[in-house]
């Protein structure tokens, strides 16, 4: 029996990975079969990771501008690293290693195993995430790392890189094509293929860098991941939303109680300045009546104008955010249903992809497709 093995390196989704968030390609009533190893959170793990790098380097800065405050936060705001990278790994495709086929099993004992040695095999890359899935059309394993190196002499002595890590782990490239990582992904595709030739499968080897599901598959579920971190970006707005409405309500307890004060001013005999009694002298008069009351008024007058100072403070604060909230969220709608009409775009595209599929032989459709690259590649050299 001989079957592919597909390799994926992405920007990855823990919450879909972990099925935080359940996709429209997954089959909820499967997802029990589903391995999930480990799903620690990513910021844990850096600080486990860097932590005394990052002291030992801002100890030595002379400089505050210099130095990090959260390495977390240096590494997304840059652009040199990512904060971590997944790798995907399937066998064959859903044609002849389908998640509901007579070899599901088979690709679920193989994936299990090549995970178990992963970590060890691989000790510059710090696994916080993986999974594998049998609840979408093949069996595959997503596993997000931390890719780091030690002794560093720039920066932090510890630090992300990816590069660095696959240098440390004997993987050196000789070019864009045949890079460290590329390298890398080769030879961890060459233990995979170890461990299915101990279960009876020959690893076929095609000369393609093929995807863990088809092209049209892939788009289709990097749309539905952006829809899912937009809906996240969508409750993170209501979140805050929901603390402008508590600002409200403090304003309208400030309103309340200067409509309570004003009644007191009106009204309150602590407020209101007596007649003299009998034969009391203005001295008299003045020291024990006006000046008390000037003084409770003085009292009173502090107390209403920090309140005011709060309610103008908390208007202002409320209306400068509703404002960008408002822009924000019409934005956010806007990209949100684009992105699920390119989906569904997606969706007719591969319904078609897959007709055609059946309608001629995966085989057949295949060379039609290499002919129709040749022809425009032909054309385009012609033009030019």
């Amino acid at each position: 029996m001989k079957r592919t093995i597909s390799a994926m390196v992405g920007k990855g989704s823990v919450t879909h990975n972990s099925r935080s968030f359940t996709a429209e390609n997954v089959d909820s009533e499967r997802t029990h079969l589903n391995i999930d190893y480990c799903n620690e959170p990513i910021k844990k793990v850096y600080h486990e990771l860097f932590d005394e790098a990052l002291k030992q380097y801002n100890d030595k800065q002379k400089r505050k501008d210099r130095k990090i405050s959260d390495y977390y936060k240096h590494i997304e705001s840059g652009k040199q690293e990512k904060l971590f990278h997944e790798i995907i790994f399937q066998i064959g495709n859903k044609d002849d290693m389908s998640a509901t086929g007579e070899y599901a099993e088979l690709a679920r004992t193989v994936l299990d195993k090549y995970y178990r040695g992963f970590q060890e095999r691989n000790p510059y890359l710090r696994v916080f995430s993986a999974h594998l899935h049998m609840d979408e059309a093949t069996p595959h394993i997503h596993i997000d790392f931390v890719p780091f190196t030690t002794g560093s002499k720039r920066g932090l002595e510890t630090r992300v890189s990816l590069k660095q890590a696959m240098i440390n782990m004997g993987f050196k490239g000789q070019g864009k094509s045949d890079n460290e990582l590329n390298r890398w992904v080769l030879s961890e595709k060459k233990v995979l293929a170890q461990i299915m030739e101990q279960h009876g499968i020959e690893w076929e080897q095609k000369g393609t860098h093929e995807q863990h599901m088809s092209v049209l598959d892939y788009k289709k579920q990097e749309r539905a991941k952006e829809v899912v971190e937009l809906e996240e970006q969508i409750e993170e707005k209501k979140l805050e939303v929901n603390g402008l409405k508590e600002t409200v309500d403090k304003i309208k307890e400030t309103q309340i109680y200067l409509d309570d004060v004003e009644q007191q001013l009106d009204e309150s005999p602590n407020y209101q300045l007596p007649e003299p009694q009998g034969l009391m002298s203005a001295k008299s008069y003045k020291k024990k009546i006006v000046e008390p009351l000037i003084n409770r008024l003085k009292s009173l007058v502090r107390t209403v104008l920090a309140k005011s100072y709060e309610g103008w403070e908390d208007y202002h604060r409320i209306n400068n955010a509703n404002a960008r909230l408002h822009k924000e969220n019409k934005n956010l709608r806007f990209l949100n249903s684009r992105l699920k009409e390119t989906n569904e775009t997606l969706r007719e595209q591969n319904k078609a992809y897959q007709f055609l599929q059946r309608t001629f032989g995966r085989k057949t459709l295949e060379d039609f497709i290499i002919q129709a690259r040749g022809i425009k590649r032909s054309n385009q050299r012609g033009e030019r």
